[in-house]
């Protein structure tokens, strides 16, 4: 007889949670907790369409970015005197030597402070044309050719200055536009004959960190000032830039050999080297620096079409330029042939830019950058931070040189440290950073490599050290590599420093904010 399965133990009642009371905020709001994010799971589909960016939008990483509308346009009338501020902007920096880039940024800068919320601005190498439209439907548009462009560093810094108050809400569009005014009618820092004086100054600046002796130095500047004078002279007959270079090339190479010349019948002091050192710095006072690294910065910055016109319009005049010293150069050494003079250039280990001891090298460069920020017209206060930032440009490609590593490559690492140098100082001067930038750079141009290859291509075999054409050649485009190598690094280093003008904004917003606190408590009427 089988017994029964024993009864399965009794369940116990589960005990029953209680409610926990939520925490309330002092408030008295119930805190919500967050909710989760939902997982993203792949797929096969495209991303939206890519929208058109906003005006505004387009000036981050630019000096006036964050801007302050001062008044909403609502009528043609204000928006059409809004366009005609921003267009006179753009022209005063366009001829003053300003990039498309900076251009552009500081007229949508202008626009969106006058309150044009729908503004369209294209630029090319001498022409401007804006069109904008109304809330009310209607389109404006305006149109602006600059066909004698002059470089004026010190007016540039004026109307940078000029935007950065308008965006940050300082003055408003009609004194804008009195400012603007009187920045178009203010005389040029510099006289004309100052200006030839510093091209002398980066001419002879240029030979002394190079490692010329005091008479090659003065005839470095003499000769300079003498190329530039004759170019002014001869800028009347409406010659196009490849001539102009080609004279002044040829012009300085032949003062050099005639300063040599008297060198040999002991008149001058003045040895085979330093006529390399004086042409060498008749080169890098005649290259077109400036436009060069403008074009350069409009290639990389999205403007094809004005970068590649600036940059074959440079290679044109540096052409030009490099025919004529080799013309110059090929008639020295026939003329030396025949007069029995033995001239050579440098070894090829000279071809650094600084074999002078350190305190000429220092002060060379400092000479080159202060000198190099007059003949761009820049303002007093530019001059000691152009020449600083050149010394530390210059010091940076020496000393990477001297650890191994290649001439183009330290050539545009302190290229980069220039501009990097140059936008952080600038900024916190209220100008804009090409104008120490440019300066600084006329240390790092090698004049040098030019005058040794064109050396090498135009020497007779039978002369020594002058019949390879092929090293005169590779030195050549070694020359060229280090130029492009400067205007890149420039805008490589200026790129790098944008983060930091946020505290530069930021000051400026607080100092806007107290401003118009302080307007409150005296009784002003705030608009």
């Amino acid at each position: 007889m089988t017994t029964p399965p024993p009864p399965p133990p009794p369940q116990r009642p589960r005990p029953r949670r209680r409610p926990v009371a939520r925490e309330e905020s002092p408030t008295g709001a119930i805190p919500q907790h967050p909710q989760p994010k939902p997982r993203r799971r792949p797929t096969l589909r495209g991303e939206q369409p890519t929208e058109t960016i906003p005006l505004r939008g387009s000036l981050r990483g630019t000096p006036y970015r964050d801007p302050r509308v001062t008044r909403a346009v609502a009528e043609e009338r204000a928006a059409a005197h809004a366009m005609d501020l921003a267009l006179r902007v753009a022209e005063v920096m366009l001829r003053s030597g300003s990039s498309a880039a900076g251009v552009e940024s500081a007229t949508i800068a202008v626009g969106v402070a006058a309150g044009l919320e729908d503004l369209d601005v294209d630029l090319t190498m001498q022409s401007m044309h804006l069109q904008c439209r109304t809330p009310s439907g209607q389109t404006i548009s305006r149109l602006r050719v600059v066909r004698q462009p002059r470089l004026d560093f010190a007016r540039l810094a004026m109307v940078h200055a000029l935007v950065d108050d308008l965006v940050s809400g300082e003055i408003d569009v009609e004194q804008a536009d009195s400012q603007l005014r009187e920045i178009s009618r203010t005389p040029r820092m510099w006289s004309r004959w100052f200006v030839t004086l510093a091209e002398g100054g980066v001419a002879g600046g240029v030979a002394l960190i190079l490692g010329a002796s005091l008479p090659g130095v003065i005839v470095a500047a003499v000769a300079a000032c003498v190329t530039i004078m004759l170019a002014s002279l001869i800028d009347r007959l409406n010659l196009p830039d490849f001539y102009l270079g080609a004279i002044g090339g040829a012009t300085a190479t032949l003062i050099a050999f005639g300063s040599y010349i008297l060198g040999t019948y002991d008149w001058l002091p003045i040895s085979p080297a330093d006529f390399a050192f004086i042409v060498a710095g008749g080169i890098v006072a005649l290259l077109p620096s400036r436009t060069l690294i403008s074009a350069m910065e409009d290639v990389l910055s999205g403007f094809p079409v004005t970068g590649t016109a600036r940059l074959f319009a440079v290679m044109l005049h540096t052409f030009g330029l490099i025919v004529g010293v080799a013309a110059g150069l090929g008639l020295s050494l026939q003329a030396g042939g025949l007069l029995g003079l033995g001239l050579t250039p440098p070894p090829l280990d000279k071809l650094a830019w600084a074999s002078a001891t350190l305190p000429l090298v220092i002060g060379g460069s400092g000479l080159i950058g202060l000198a190099g920020s007059i003949t761009m017209q820049g303002s007093r206060r530019m001059l000691l931070p152009s020449a600083l930032l050149c010394v530390i440009g210059v010091a940076t490609a020496v000393g990477l040189v001297q650890a191994g590593i290649g001439r183009v490559t330290a050539t545009g690492v302190a290229a980069a440290t220039i501009g990097f140098l140059a936008r952080y100082i600038a900024l916190r001067m209220d100008a804009p950073a090409l104008t120490l930038s440019v300066p600084a750079s006329f240390g790092l141009y090698p004049g040098l490599a030019i005058f040794i290859g064109l050396y090498h291509m135009s020497s007779p075999p039978t002369i020594s050290d002058g019949s390879n054409s092929t090293t005169g050649l590779f030195s050549v485009l070694g020359a060229l590599g280090v130029i492009m190598a400067i205007a890149t690094g420039n805008t490589l280093g200026d790129r790098l420093a944008a983060p930091l003008d946020a505290p530069v904004a930021q000051r400026r917003r607080a100092t806007v904010e107290q401003e118009g606190e302080r307007r409150e408590d005296e009784g002003w009427d705030i608009v």
